[in-house]
């Protein structure tokens, strides 16, 4: 799951699937890891949140220690822990295994978690929050002298992490989110922000776009692609109505988008699938397609300005295997 286009790598992260069964949740953790290492992948991301069943700087550590060259890209929202606390697991993750952390920040949960922890802030004021929460990780980790910051939400005097990363091994920092709130707060801090694939496919990319998020399903031919698809996520009637309460417990503008596409059945181009989101299946649409196909969706990406894709893809090592097969033919076609 390697792309280069113009001499610019491309990064890739899969993510362990949905899962409520507590025994099964590990298992597909230790199996993303194993598959995406052995797939080419650059990473996995690793969820955080009241509804995780294991914490993701555990994971993470267990990803260091099982593979040579995947890194993790963990969820990190301000409501879990003080910015010095990342930086120093950071900082700690670099000393101990020598390679990079990729840091997902994320404001939104369910808003009955953030009512649990008292958190009154509104959608806007998260994301100037998880801005500040950035500037505070970046200048800790970079600097060889205590760090003094005055913000709305985060105040610091005199304080240091020692010892400083070097340039290499300094954190990226992601932003999931759709709204022009989670816009500003990436472009404040020179961050990633990452959007889910619309109905367009790559006519849908913004000018200045670098990441998406999407699920695939690859085949040698596009009816296999389909019939498989079908089988791994058939009608779920009890997920979509799972999927539906879940909309009112949320105030994030993707999902809403999403839910919304997803009921009135929006026209979009071939290959493009929500019945995964609408069911409970996945946080994101799926693609469709064969690998061919797929290779060509991949391809535009990148071609659009996409250097870091977030891949859902079923948990069976032959969905890793038919990615893989995808992603070869999108690099035929960047070549």
């Amino acid at each position: 799951m390697q792309l280069r286009y113009q001499d610019h790598p491309v990064t890739t992260f899969t993510i362990s699937p949905r899962t409520r069964e507590v025994q099964a949740y590990w298992r597909n953790i230790e199996q993303c890891i194993a598959w995406s290492a052995a797939h080419g992948a650059t990473g996995i991301l690793l969820f955080e949140g009241n509804d995780t069943y294991i914490s993701p700087w555990v994971a993470a550590q267990v990803a260091f220690e099982r593979t040579t060259a995947l890194v993790p890209l963990i969820a990190v929202n301000p409501i879990y822990a003080h910015p010095f606390q990342v930086a120093k697991l950071v900082s700690s993750y670099a000393q101990v295994y020598r390679r990079r952390t990729y840091l997902n920040m994320i404001t939104g949960t369910a808003l009955s978690y953030l009512q649990a922890f008292n958190d009154e802030l509104d959608h806007e004021q998260r994301y100037a929050r998880v801005g500040e929460y950035v500037q505070v990780i970046r200048a800790l980790l970079a600097s060889d002298a205590p760090v003094s910051f005055s913000g709305h939400y985060y105040q610091l005097r005199e304080m240091q992490l020692e010892p400083g990363l070097p340039s290499e091994l300094q954190p990226e920092f992601f932003f999931a989110g759709a709204s022009e709130a989670a816009a500003r707060s990436a472009a404040l801090v020179d961050g990633t922000l990452m959007t889910m694939l619309g109905p367009e496919l790559a006519a849908s990319l913004a000018p200045a776009q670098r990441g998406i998020h999407l699920g695939l399903v690859a085949r040698r031919r596009g009816s296999d692609a389909w019939a498989s698809a079908e089988r791994l996520f058939p009608e779920d009637r009890r997920g979509a109505r799972v999927q539906e309460l879940t909309m009112k417990n949320t105030d994030s503008v993707w999902k809403q988008r999403m839910f919304k596409a997803a009921q009135l059945g929006e026209s979009a181009q071939p290959g493009y699938w929500l019945r995964p989101f609408r069911d409970f299946k996945a946080d994101c649409p799926y693609f469709v397609g064969s690998h061919e196909e797929v290779g060509a969706l991949l391809a535009a990406l990148v071609r659009g300005g996409i250097r870091h894709i977030i891949l859902d893809i079923p948990c069976a090592e032959e969905e890793f295997a038919n990615v893989e097969r995808a992603f070869r033919c999108a690099q035929e076609m960047l070549d």
